[in-house]
């Protein structure tokens, strides 16, 4: 039985922050210090590439084809055979997710071939993998995770692959069954995985039965206390603005369900999508301080201030993340 979807809430006592996040998942797996742990990931996950190193690519890229929109990644990145790798965190699965996956892998290999600097261009691509973790099921109809769709040209006649140039995984996170406390050395990493990138925001401490470098590695990539002002600046803001994105689509699905209407969630979702994460993230930040953060927090604002001050913010930036007055913020 999956878990349910558990949105990601702001809490200013978290000792280690969301890995579904935003600004958390591209922290741990994306950013050149951390760069260990997305290779020691795919050596895991991909054991068959042989993988020995990974090259970072630029997030957002741009296909000069007619009118196709600019693409942006969570993770993207290049294999040393010349495979490209794209990696998404998607807390909130629908069914055009399926559709995203072919759009951005297909992004991935007109990057490649479009702005390849070889002057004479033949059509010869790399090999495109879409690695996806899914914190709402996407597979509802089977059991098992992950889930990989080897995208590929088979003759029909003799059955014998002609192209395979493009793989699909989706790591659907909440289909691990038991809890972090329970894995020992017998569990496969991908399970152990899982239950980190779903549980992680929970632990006071690292968990002493990990038995895996790699995750313990994640743990110290995402303890706040090791971070810096600006790194804990930057996740409260993206928390806070992915808070009200997905409480948006949540309620486009609610009025959906209300009407009976199944057109009017499926707009819901897209008009969520269209105004994308970075302008979610906008103005979830500023409805935050509009509202004195009271909806969806426990803390009020001048609590807010408070833990901020005792985190060593500067006054200036918690009165303009609390939308107190700078004087008010001297007195708490």
């Amino acid at each position: 039985m999956a878990r349910k979807y558990r949105p990601i809430v702001y809490d200013e006592n978290q000792r280690f922050i969301y890995p579904t996040s935003d600004w958390g998942f591209k922290h741990i797996f994306g950013t050149e210090k951390n760069k260990d742990i997305l290779l020691g990931v795919l050596q895991r996950l991909l054991p068959e590439l042989n993988i020995e190193s990974i090259e970072y690519l630029p997030r957002d890229i741009t296909i000069p084809v007619g009118n196709m929109k600019d693409t942006r990644f969570d993770v993207f990145c290049r294999l040393q055979d010349g495979s490209n790798v794209v990696v998404e965190m998607q807390n909130y699965a629908d069914k055009s997710f399926l559709d995203r996956s072919l759009v951005y892998s297909a992004s991935a290999i007109l990057e490649h071939h479009v702005n390849s600097k070889l002057k004479n261009k033949r059509y010869k691509i790399s090999r495109t993998i879409f690695l996806a973790f899914l914190g709402d099921p996407l597979f509802r109809d089977v059991d098992r995770t992950p889930v990989r769709l080897s995208l590929c040209d088979i003759d029909e006649v003799t059955t014998i692959v002609r192209n395979d140039k493009l793989l699909q995984i989706f790591v659907e996170l909440p289909k691990f069954a038991g809890s972090l406390d329970q894995v020992d050395e017998n569990t496969p990493f991908v399970e152990k995985l899982a239950h980190v990138m779903m549980e992680m925001a929970d632990c006071r401490s690292m968990p002493d039965n990990l038995g895996d470098p790699i995750l313990e590695d994640v743990f110290k990539a995402a303890d706040r206390l090791q971070m810096s002002m600006e790194e804990k600046e930057n996740y409260m803001m993206s928390v806070l603005g992915e808070f009200e994105y997905y409480a948006n689509i949540e309620e486009a699905r609610e009025a959906a369900r209300e009407e009976g209407l199944e057109e009017g969630r499926e707009q819901g979702l897209e008009e969520g999508r269209e105004k994308g994460l970075e302008e979610g993230r906008e103005k979830g930040l500023e409805e935050g301080r509009e509202k004195g953060l009271e909806e969806g927090f426990d803390l009020s604002r001048r609590e807010v201030a408070r833990n901020m001050k005792a985190e060593g913010f500067a006054l200036d930036i918690i009165a303009k993340c609390t939308n107190l007055d700078l004087e008010i913020v001297k007195t708490l």
